[in-house]
């Protein structure tokens, strides 16, 4: 039964919570220099999360407070090492190989105190989430820019990412160290990058309806439709669609230009161009398609 019981900072609480002592050994030193090493295995009480302190007492450079009360200087240690305040992504599994390495060594640098590594590795995670969509430009302004103009983030969130990109800069060229609540903010910036591209992505697909740019997500769209049809029917998009019209209003045109060519170019073979009529009182005539 744990008895001892301290204050330390719980990784996975994110906060200083109590902790039970499971194990604890002292090594002290007297000789040349006045000393103590304590070395403690720690469970957090509320999540019964493990740890491993090492407590160095400085005895050598204690100094009197009162007559009979002295401080002795103390540096703790924990470990694994953390980010104080800091929760890692939820879902970061969804990250892409590359990026999640990136991001990964980002958040090693921040535990390590390293902050010129620390701004260096945040620009380069943005590097590689260009990368990894394709996006290219002479430079990371350029690229960042693309990202808002592509719909990948808003013009606002590429605002800030031009913040991270001048932190990088400053890091990579000038070796200036960003200040502390910079580095917590910048990264902050990058995790909601990384969360809005690939993890909400990955949570929303197939539970929540949202609007569609895509062909490839169109399409998959479009193909399950038809399955529900009978071969023969001759329709326009908003009739085989239905109520998902909605989802992909504002890219109808591109997306059905593009629908066409993939179908004279038989690369879709479930669908046939049709006749140009209109449909249930329509004031233009719509393109038909007639499933095969």
């Amino acid at each position: 039964m744990t008895t001892k019981k301290l204050k330390s900072y719980c990784r996975s609480c994110g906060q200083d919570t109590n902790h039970g002592v499971l194990s604890e050994h002292t090594e002290s030193y007297m000789e040349e220099y006045s000393c103590d090493y304590i070395y403690q295995i720690v469970e957090c009480l509320g999540c019964n999360t493990k740890s491993f302190r090492e407590v160095f007492e400085d005895i050598e450079s204690a100094y009197q407070l009162y007559d009979n009360e002295w401080e002795v200087p103390t540096r703790i240690d924990v470990y694994p090492k953390f980010i104080k305040g800091h929760r890692n992504l939820d879902g970061d599994y969804c990250l892409p190989d590359l990026v999640g390495k990136v991001y990964r060594e980002v958040l090693l640098a921040f535990q390590e105190n390293a902050p010129v590594l620390a701004g260096l590795g945040l620009r380069g995670t943005v590097e590689a989430v260009c990368n990894d969509l394709g996006i290219k430009g002479r430079n990371l302004e350029v690229r960042i820019s693309k990202l808002a103009t592509a719909g990948n983030i808003s013009r606002k969130d590429a605002e800030r990412l031009h913040g991270i990109r001048f932190m990088g800069n400053d890091a990579a060229h000038e070796m200036k160290k960003p200040k502390k609540e910079h580095l917590s903010v910048a990264l902050k910036i990058v995790e909601h990058l990384l969360s809005s591209v690939y993890i909400l992505e990955e949570e929303v697909e197939g539970k929540i309806d949202t609007t569609i740019s895509e062909f490839s997500k169109f399409e998959a769209l479009l193909e399950k439709k038809v399955k529900i049809l009978n071969a023969g029917d001759e329709l326009p998009l908003e009739a085989i669609l239905g109520k998902d019209i909605r989802r992909v209003k504002e890219s109808v045109a591109t997306l059905e230009a593009e629908l066409l060519n993939e179908v004279a170019s038989g690369n879709i073979t479930y669908l046939a161009k049709g006749k140009l009529d209109k449909y249930q009182g329509s004031k233009n005539d719509l393109q038909h398609y007639i499933v095969v």
